[in-house]
């Protein structure tokens, strides 16, 4: 929109967003001063290099983007844009064209309308964007989870990057040849990815284990044989509902948070693992997500404590 603040600025746009755009944009023509002649689909769902792409051609690029239709219509300014020669097909293009802008009549009072055409409400979102480009693409199953929980938002990214396994442990450090630690700080062993530490480790599933006996869970304990944190999330998310799946959930992401918080302070100031320790801090970590709103999590609280 004109009265944007950013409407002016020089904003460069990518091939493909340009072309969504071409393609999911139409106008509808009031006054011509916000519409491009040459670049818009303003003529009932085409532009011009639709109807005559012999012309388009002919017209430099630093025209394309300037031209409105009020410009190119007041004083048929629009011909001064054609240059160079023209073959037969192309004078034919030509004067299509020209009866088509002999066609159009302006109106002063009405603005230009430029119409969304992939949401029924003709205005553009985000969402419509985002679903068009990844239309048939694999859907992140852990997306509800992680950002419907009640968690504070750095916590909530900081899953997010565990689900794509963008967290800086060792396999991620070597892999850029950066330093890294060869073994697990927290349980001396090889520390493959985000996964082991968070599940795989010996250190994390003592960790799970005692953290979920407080709040009177045990079983949902990660086993032997879970390797991933998704899968194990799964699980639990699917072994409850209503407020108590809310507060495992948010359960699930204050846990995972504090073992990385533990093994960070191991890595950055030479801590010693201590499982006591990384189990005093989750508890108090809980106590204050309770009180600033996790109802989920304060019913866990009260049945464990019960």
């Amino acid at each position: 929109m004109p009265s944007k603040p950013w409407a002016n600025l020089p904003i460069q746009v990518s091939k493909e967003v340009a072309g969504l755009v071409s393609v999911t944009v139409i106008t509808e023509v009031g006054s011509g001063s916000n519409t491009l002649l040459w670049k818009d689909k303003w003529l009932d769902g085409k532009g011009i290099q639709d109807i005559a792409p012999l012309v388009f051609a002919l017209v430099p690029k630093r025209r394309l983007s300037k031209r409105t239709v009020l410009e190119a219509l007041t004083e048929e300014k629009w011909i001064e844009d054609i240059q160079g020669e023209t073959c037969m097909t192309a004078l034919f293009q030509y004067l299509e064209l020209w009866d088509i802008m002999n066609s159009v009549e302006l109106n002063d009072n009405i603005p230009d309308k430029h119409i969304w055409r992939l949401s029924s409400s003709g205005q553009y979102t985000t969402k419509s964007v985002y679903d068009t480009l990844f239309q048939g693409a694999i859907s992140f199953e852990l997306f509800e989870i992680i950002w419907k929980s009640w968690a504070p938002p750095k916590c909530r990214f900081f899953m997010w990057l565990v689900a794509h396994n963008r967290c800086w442990t060792a396999d991620r450090l070597a892999r850029r040849d950066l330093p890294h630690p060869e073994q697990c700080l927290l349980c001396d062993q090889h520390e493959k990815n985000i996964q082991h530490l968070l599940v795989g480790c010996v250190f994390s599933r003592d960790f799970w284990f005692s953290l979920l006996s407080h709040f009177g869970v045990a079983s949902l304990a990660p086993q032997p044989s879970d390797h991933s944190i998704d899968e194990w999330w799964r699980k639990v998310d699917n072994a409850a509902s209503g407020d108590l799946r809310k507060g495992l959930n948010s359960l699930v992401i204050l846990g995972a948070w504090s073992i990385w918080r533990h093994r960070n302070d191991c890595v950055f100031n030479g801590a010693t693992p201590n499982v006591n320790l990384a189990l005093a801090l989750a508890r108090e970590e809980a106590h204050w997500w309770s009180m600033a709103g996790a109802k989920g999590l304060s019913m866990l609280t009260a049945g464990g404590s019960a």
